[in-house]
């Protein structure tokens, strides 16, 4: 990585650490050993495990490579150059983005093979990933899914005579987001690209994830298949515009990526099959535990839940309510309430809890009589990573006995 992290100096700019850390660097500050629950750390504090991070990683890179697909991780769940280069370190293909804002944090870190899973409208955005990628600079590429799109991205080139542009076609859903919905608009699309220099067709893309009524449950396993046939289908449609790129097939959230890998397996041609699962990295409590491919194996096969946010009891009002010092400005709830699973008092133990409500700094958790007291240390699992890493600048790396072993730098 271009960037120097180890001599970001500690401050107030980021939540949660020691007050006597604020001016060190973080390679000073590592230098001390550090320890989330001796070393003075001001809760609430999000930590990420590096124990659950290796194994969802390796066990992610493992899969793809048994089955002959690519990664392409969707870094914009936690948006940290760090994380995403122990990805490609693992094997992963590219990175994927969510816009060209994100995608420039990754550019400035020295990753030049990144995927846009998104249409790009903006002019200068669009001007500049046709300069980088002309320049070889970069290997960037992006969606367009109507004439109307294609026409603002020709325009933004049309001086520029050194310009390529890498495109994906998305295929969409009836009630989903964007993409195509009828593939007998995917030709004209197609012929007006292949009728400019400047454009290169790269495959199809698709996000599963999005369409409506998908899940494991028996009719949800109809719609999810019929969805990836329709881009299997629209892979079929293109295959014939394109020119010297094997065609790509690219799709797969962090919930059903084992359906993805069977339907888009086929396509009756060359395709170079690419998921972009992203928030598989740090799994969760609730959300992905419960949709996940691994749910039903061992310990040792699943993905575990990486992030983990510690908070002090500040007040137990009512004998089944203990009120928590951390909120929504701490953690994401956009589907779940994150999970109470541990207490720290003079010893560890589990918690059988649950968090009611969240306000903007307090959490309601509803226990049993005499479980916590004021000023424990409550750890709670959260759901959904992608509302999570958003809150945190500077996010403690610890291993099993919270030992810190780096900080893990986010980049919203």
């Amino acid at each position: 990585m271009r960037k120097n992290l180890s001599k970001v100096k500690i401050s107030a700019e980021f939540k949660g650490f020691p007050l006597s850390a604020h001016g060190q660097t973080v390679s000073l500050f590592l230098g001390q050993k550090p320890n989330l629950f001796t070393s003075e750390f001001q809760f609430p504090m999000m930590v990420l495990k590096e124990s659950s991070l290796k194994q969802n990683i390796d066990r992610m890179s493992q899969y793809c490579a048994d089955r002959g697909v690519s990664l392409a991780p969707h870094v914009k769940t936690p948006m940290s150059p760090q994380l995403g280069q122990r990805q490609i370190d693992a094997g992963a293909w590219a990175l994927t983005v969510a816009n060209f804002a994100q995608a420039s944090v990754f550019l400035e870190f020295g990753f030049t093979r990144l995927i846009i899973a998104n249409e790009v409208l903006e002019p200068t955005s669009i001007r500049e990933i046709a300069n980088l990628n002309a320049l070889g600079k970069a290997e960037i590429i992006f969606y367009i899914d109507s004439l109307e799109a294609l026409g603002i991205v020709e325009a933004a080139v049309t001086n520029q005579d050194r310009a390529i542009l890498n495109i994906f076609l998305e295929i969409g859903t009836e009630g989903g987001r964007a993409g195509i919905r009828d593939l007998k608009g995917l030709d004209p699309i197609l012929l007006k690209i292949s009728k400019n220099p400047k454009f290169r067709i790269r495959g199809v893309s698709g996000f599963e994830g999005a369409a409506p009524d998908v899940n494991r449950k028996t009719a949800g396993i109809k719609n999810l298949r019929k969805f990836l046939s329709k881009i299997v289908a629209a892979a079929e449609i293109v295959a014939p515009y394109m020119k010297e790129d094997r065609l790509i097939i690219s799709g797969g959230g962090s919930s059903y990526f084992d359906y993805v890998i069977e339907e888009f397996k086929k396509y009756k041609g060359d395709a170079h099959i690419i998921l972009r699962s992203g928030g598989y990295i740090s799994h969760d409590h609730v959300h992905y535990e419960n949709l996940y491919p691994f749910m039903e194996l061992g310990k040792a096969q699943q993905f575990l839940p990486a992030l983990e946010i510690w908070s002090r009891v500040l007040s137990v009002p009512e004998k089944n309510l203990a009120i928590l010092n951390f909120g929504k400005r701490d953690a994401g709830n956009d589907l779940d309430n994150p999970l109470p699973i541990k207490v720290l008092n003079k010893k560890m133990k589990p918690l059988k809890a649950s968090i009611k409500q969240l306000n903007d700094q307090h959490a309601f958790m509803k226990v049993t009589p005499s479980t916590v007291q004021v000023g424990d240390i409550v750890g709670c699992g959260i759901s959904h990573p992608c509302t999570n890493f958003d809150k945190w600048r500077l996010i403690p790396l610890v291993d099993d006995n919270y030992n810190v072993v780096d900080l893990i730098h986010t980049f919203f």
